[in-house]
């Protein structure tokens, strides 16, 4: 690999003048820019939480805040000279680091290279912003790598690293950072963010359950390319408990799922159906239909029925932990043992 090509992705900030926190992040930004104010701002900030929660817009609003020559409010103010360089992708103090493909790790040279940005004076004499995501994402020899500078931060340079799966990172790091949780937010607040951004009804009540509870993944969900890669999942995965699909063809087909969603995405789909068979099962609720329908194919009844349930929940658990590290797991094999294990609960 070339120099050239070795050198961090950067990308243009999204084009919004004044980036701001979501509602259910008001605590956490509030929190955060008292320590910024007062002049006691960490250099490596941590923002975490499963995905759909807005993490990204969090960190994009705060390194506005912190590349604003006149901030109003608590924001960025969206007219300075720092503001017009951040909107066009120009700003020479803010560098965001990316994988090189979609889904990919992002690599021990783009770290590396981050030695440049970060030894170097700032161009405006205010801070410089290093913005990396998914951090997760790093192999063991690009953490190291980040590792080094963030054991000898250099003045005015602050990380944001942003994570679905902390568990994910060297201990090392996590520990050198101060971490920035964001909790699932209370249903009537995630509901009504929807309803503002016109998902309503029983159709926002279903996505959220979907998404886990994180409003912009349910927002994400209820678009046609997701809704119709979800609707193909849920009808193969119950044409396998007839016996009319097979494990091996199924996993071929979905280990690499396209437009709408990813595999990862996949597993917490049927997570979330097999919850809603768990709650049938446990309290007599209804479900949706096509739920129903396999938990009428499911063998036994009672809580020993409940009992391969929760095992494959398990599975599917440990599936998505994989899928959200470093190690790069064989996605073909991983969705062929699932598959296999899903088929036998219906025998």
């Amino acid at each position: 690999m070339s120099k050239a090509s070795a050198k961090p992705e950067v990308q243009p900030v999204t084009p919004v003048a004044i980036p701001s926190p979501l509602p259910w992040q008001a605590a956490q930004w509030q929190r955060l820019g008292a320590q910024w104010t007062a002049g006691r701002c960490p250099h490596a900030l941590l923002v975490s939480g499963q995905p759909g929660l807005g993490k990204r817009r969090f960190a994009d609003a705060f390194a506005a805040l912190l590349l604003c020559d006149q901030p109003r409010h608590g924001l960025a103010c969206g007219e300075c000279r720092g503001c017009q360089l951040r909107i066009a992708g120009s700003h020479p103090d803010f560098i965001r680091v990316v994988p090189e493909k979609a889904q990919g790790p992002l690599k021990v040279e783009q770290i590396r290279e981050l030695g440049e940005f970060v030894g170097r004076t700032s161009a405006r004499e205010g801070a410089r912003v290093v913005w990396l995501a998914p951090a997760e994402s790093m192999n063991i020899n690009a953490a190291n790598a980040l590792l080094k500078n963030l054991e000898e931060p250099s003045a005015s340079v602050i990380f944001l690293l942003v994570t679905d799966n902390p568990s994910g990172l060297l201990p090392t790091i996590r520990s050198r950072c101060q971490t920035i949780a964001f909790p699932v937010p209370p249903q009537q607040s995630a509901l009504r963010w929807l309803s503002d951004s016109g998902v309503e009804g029983e159709l926002a009540s279903s996505a959220l359950t979907l998404a886990g509870g994180a409003p912009l993944l349910a927002a994400r969900l209820m678009e046609p390319e997701a809704k119709e890669v979800r609707d193909q999942f849920l009808a193969d995965i119950t044409a396998l408990t007839r016996g009319d699909e097979n494990p091996v063809t199924l996993a071929a087909r979905w280990e690499s799922p396209g437009e709408g969603a990813d595999l990862n995405l996949l597993l917490q789909f049927w997570q979330s159906w097999i919850g809603q068979m768990l709650r049938v099962r446990s309290t007599d609720q209804a479900a949706d239909a096509p739920v129903m329908a396999l938990l009428q194919r499911l063998p036994g009844a009672g809580p020993e029925s409940q009992r391969p349930l929760f095992a494959f929940y398990d599975h599917l658990l440990k599936a998505r932990g994989l899928l959200s590290g470093s190690g790069n797991p064989n996605k073909r094999l991983l969705m062929e043992e699932l598959l296999i294990r899903w088929a036998g609960l219906f025998r």
